[in-house]
């Protein structure tokens, strides 16, 4: 995290100054250890903490891009073209939630995604090849990724291996694994597991001078501040052509400018003129027929019933299912046809399969709704919320406004047993802070749900289903019903 907190000092981010890299892991600094989305400057793109979580936000933000380009892009303006660069080390590698998001995207062709794996062959106990033995390029390429593999110490080799990437134009994600020596110039420690948590202080002055670097704590030499001044200048011009493109394109597509407006008020990064736009909640609730006052339903299949309106009234929610879409209700549109799934030949798809990989899925999510414009929602059995947890947990340490659709909420989901009766669950996710868990009496308290969690941008929402048929509180006035939940 140092490595970024000074990259964006020196590119100049005024809110982290030099007194704040001095802070570094220090109490009510902006330069905690593991960088935060809402505490931590700008320039901060996710949370991601535990490892492998970045990997697949880094994924989640290509299939936006993927999203955005398919929607918003024209001939004549190419308002999205950028690429997702992603750092990731021997540990992000291991981890689990990493590997069901790296094959998730190498399915789905995401060849805006660049990994740059920093390969030192070290983990924090031991090196890396008392725990694996695996040929990563190879694994990678099985995958449907390009493979480059090189020095990670030499800058122009670095650079012409990201220049590589960009233009492959193979249709695939990009790996590059940067083979480095961890710890480099410190003797002692140079190469070994021991430069995960010994290459400090006690070793720093020799490190330097082995380095040929300054002395002085701190130090940026004047060239660098040049060099990056140079790169502002820049980039600064660049994003000035890049506004007047945009401004071209507002003006020549209208309803899509309008589109994109409005998105950003169901997404964290809501701004002033998107009020006005934006359906409210009455809105919203006038989309949503009522129920009929006899009848019995099950929660999930009045989700099913309110998700058809809604996703007609805010337009850029999407809809993804870790391989229970059959059973968790949520696809937009007609779930037989499965005519509109997201996919490299229809990227404006708004159902997102994620195959049995849940927690993969839950990272991706937040990805999704880091990049702001596409509200993302996700759904499995309740049950499975464990394996979603890490992700959830950060979405809402990071105020990312995703949906959780959770079905099979009980003992009543009969015949699979206790394996998949979630009787404990609940209570665990209650705990965590910023996490809103709305569990729907009845269909009506259901579409109040459905509404509260679009309605709440600052962090996500998780919505408890029942597999079994709810009878409808009818004693309760529908709107009592339907606001109760706001």
């Amino acid at each position: 995290s140092m490595f970024l907190y000074a990259w964006l000092h020196l590119a100049g981010y005024k809110d982290l100054t030099l007194e704040e890299l001095e802070n570094f892991r220090q109490l009510n600094s902006k330069t905690p250890g593991h960088p935060e989305l809402t505490h931590a400057p700008s320039g901060v793109e996710t949370t991601t903490g535990p490892l492998g979580q970045g990997i697949a936000n880094a994924v989640g933000m290509a299939v936006s891009a993927k999203m955005a380009e398919a929607q918003f892009n024209t001939p004549a303006h190419k308002i999205f073209d950028h690429h997702v660069i992603c750092l990731a080390g021997d540990g992000c590698m291991q981890e689990g939630v990493a590997m069901e998001a790296v094959s998730f995207a190498g399915h789905q062709k995401l060849d805006n995604l660049i990994l740059i794996y920093d390969s030192n062959a070290v983990t924090l106990d031991a090196m890396a090849n008392a725990t694996q033995s695996e040929d990563t390029a190879k694994r990678f390429e099985a995958i449907g990724f390009d493979v480059q593999t090189i020095d990670g110490h030499q800058f122009d080799v670095i650079e012409a291996a990201l220049d590589r990437a960009k233009k492959a134009g193979s249709g695939k994600p990009q790996l590059i694994i940067a083979k480095t020596l961890i710890g480099k110039g410190i003797a002692e420690v140079a190469g070994t597991a021991k430069a995960h948590g010994e290459g400090g202080a006690k070793f720093i002055e020799g490190a330097k001078e082995a380095l040929g670097l300054p002395k002085e704590p701190f130090f940026v030499a004047e060239e660098v501040r040049t060099f990056f001044a140079a790169q502002e200048k820049k980039l600064d011009a660049e994003y000035t052509e890049w506004v007047k493109l945009f401004d071209a394109w507002k003006k020549a597509n209208p309803e899509r400018a309008e589109l994109l407006a409005v998105s950003r008020a169901y997404s964290h990064t809501v701004s002033s003129d998107t009020d006005s736009k934006t359906p409210d909640a009455d809105a919203l609730f006038a989309t949503i027929p009522e129920f009929a006052a006899d009848s019995k339903i099950a929660t999930r299949k009045a989700g099913q019933d309110v998700l058809q309106p809604l996703a007609k009234a805010v337009p850029l929610l999407i809809s993804g299912s870790a391989d229970l879409h059959g059973s968790t209700l949520n696809y937009i549109g007609d779930l037989k046809a499965a005519d509109d799934d997201f996919s490299a030949a229809h990227r404006t798809g708004r159902n997102i399969r994620f195959g049995i990989r849940e927690h993969g899925m839950a990272g991706i999510l937040n990805g999704i709704a880091a990049d702001g414009i596409y509200r993302p929602s996700g759904a499995t059995f309740l049950v499975f919320a464990d394996y979603c947890r890490a992700s959830i947990r950060l979405a809402a340490l990071s105020h990312l406004p995703v949906l959780y659709i959770f079905t099979h909420d009980s003992v009543g989901v009969g015949e699979d047993g206790p394996t998949h009766e979630p009787v404990e669950t609940i209570p665990g996710l209650r705990v965590i802070p910023n996490l809103d868990v709305i569990r729907p009496a009845d269909p009506e308290e259901t579409a109040g749900a459905f509404v509260a969690a679009l309605d709440h941008t600052s962090g996500p929402t998780l919505l408890a289903l029942t597999r079994q048929a709810v009878p409808l509180l009818s004693a309760i006035p529908v709107e009592e019903r339907r606001r109760g939940v706001l």
